[in-house]
């Protein structure tokens, strides 16, 4: 396969996995919103995002540098895998008992104390999962990330939904989560086995030190992206209460749910994003602005959904207790399209070795957040939070643009952002009339909406002529799975 049929075929796996395990995810947080009391189900949302820091604190960045280096020297994966295997072991360990001493610091029920430590538990059991993903992702063996993914989101749901069955409550909700991070763990270390390289921790001190020093400030800048992101709901759960929170969280849940299919497309660009910096800074340029450019395009249909069904959505998809909560779909709108675009910028600075800019970029988001969250939300509440998240999101896109183009690599706003817009309005046109009908009587509209959609960015000559063919050139790669080999052929002759 050429290069744009390796990134067509791991896009099209990445994007079945990220269309499927959205889903499932959403699915898993809709059956906790249905199935819990109001109050556990904010208090869920606290523990899953109490977790998800630490995760993030684990890792600190390294997977991304352990793709980056394994895509550059391919034949020396046993070695760099085995090494960062060693790595994290001692980082698990490390954050075990950061966790453990920072759960008991804080003042929480012993109940929710206990539920923290076993949410943590799960996050960092995924790191472990992770490290075998990123082996895979660089050699841009997708198939089985994309399987392995959609699993891992299906058990959350399956379990999930056979415990409220149960009657477990949130307890239920906790241990499936640790449950799926294990089978998941599980099945990414047998696929490296079989595929790829059988390997053990190693301790390599030399090799440590170097994927710290590119990782610390990476990491440190997505620990604090991540912070920004779940600023809110820590925020809310001690300055508000557990109801408020609940009604703040179950339409963000869906909006952070979408950040899963913008991954989708991400993940399989990383590794044509660090070849093309091997290139001149004109062609590294010119493949920024076509990932941005595509994003934009993929993300203005959610962002119209949201703006215009925000009713329709929340009775749907949470159920008529979330309601009130109508004007938070409202702001999460403004908020879908720069969130779903940032997710290149990880990516983007490692490939180019900015990992420090990026840091720089995820503080001052993260004091602007935090410092606006203390500010609205005792007076304003969970619309205070709303707010602050949508301008937010803004503001990091923002500044993640202004760094890059201060490096030489500006974004081209009007072929980036105008058209797509322009064929958004179309389409909320279209959608605006039916947002009092139900949602299976909304779907035929909703498909309509999307072939008008795509028809209003050809016509407004959205892509060009180079991207159109390579567009078609991609496709290609399905002709990979049709094509007979030559024992096959010999055997039918």
């Amino acid at each position: 396969m050429n290069p744009s049929q390796r990134v067509a075929k791991n896009t099209a796996w990445m994007l079945l996995a990220g269309g499927l395990g959205a889903v499932l995810q959403m699915l898993a947080v809709l059956l906790a919103a249905r199935g819990l009391p109001l109050s556990d189900f904010g208090t869920f949302n606290y523990l899953l995002s109490f977790a998800t820091v630490f995760q993030f604190l684990a890792d600190f960045g390294l997977t991304n540098i352990l793709v980056r280096e394994v895509a550059r020297r391919p034949d020396d994966v046993g070695h760099l895998l085995g090494s960062a295997k060693g790595l994290m072991w001692v980082l698990f360990a490390c954050s075990t008992a950061l966790l453990l001493g920072i759960i008991l610091l804080l003042d929480l029920p012993a109940r929710t104390q206990e539920q923290s430590f076993v949410m943590g538990l799960a996050s960092l059991t995924l790191l472990q999962a992770i490290s075998y993903s990123a082996v895979l992702r660089a050699i841009e063996d997708m198939e089985f990330n994309a399987i392995a993914f959609t699993l891992h989101k299906g058990l959350f749901a399956g379990f999930v939904g056979l415990s409220l069955a149960l009657h477990w409550g949130l307890w239920g909700v906790v241990v499936s989560q640790l449950a799926a991070s294990l089978i998941f763990w599980f099945f990414n270390w047998g696929v490296v086995s079989w595929r790829v390289v059988r390997v053990s921790p190693k301790i390599d001190f030399a090799l440590w030190k170097f994927m710290l020093q590119e990782a610390v400030p990476l990491g440190s800048g997505l620990v604090l992206r991540q912070f920004a992101s779940q600023a809110d709901f820590l925020i809310l759960m001690w300055l508000v209460n557990a109801n408020a929170l609940g009604l703040f969280s179950g339409p963000y849940r869906i909006l952070l749910s979408v950040r899963v299919f913008s991954m989708a497309f991400a993940l399989p660009l990383y590794p044509a994003i660090i070849r093309s910096t091997e290139g001149t800074a004109e062609q590294f340029t010119e493949l920024y602005n076509r990932a941005m450019k595509w994003f934009c395009c993929l993300s203005v249909p959610g962002a119209v959904f949201f703006i215009v069904w925000p009713r329709l959505l929340i009775n749907a998809l949470l159920g008529q207790k979330f309601l009130s909560a109508e004007s938070t779909m409202l702001w999460f709108g403004i908020a879908f399209v720069p969130m779903f675009v940032s997710s290149l910028s990880p990516f983007i600075y490692t490939a180019l070795g900015r990992q420090g800019v990026f840091c720089l970029a995820m503080v001052l988001t993260v004091l602007v957040r935090v410092g606006a969250d203390l500010a609205v939300v005792p007076s304003l509440g969970y619309i205070g939070g709303c707010v602050v998240a949508a301008l937010s999101e803004i503001g990091a896109f923002a500044i993640l643009a202004y760094f890059l183009k201060r490096k030489g690599h500006p974004l081209r706003i009007a072929d980036f952002l105008v058209k797509p817009v322009l064929a958004g309005v179309f389409l909320a046109a279209i959608l605006f009339p039916a947002r009092q009908l139900t949602l299976l009587a909304a779907l035929p509209i909703a498909a309509a909406g999307g072939i008008a959609y795509i028809g209003a960015l050809f016509l407004l000559r959205t892509f060009s002529d180079d991207e159109l063919y390579l567009m078609r050139e991609g496709l290609g790669f399905l002709s990979h799975y049709f094509h007979k080999s030559p024992n096959q052929r010999e055997g039918e002759a």
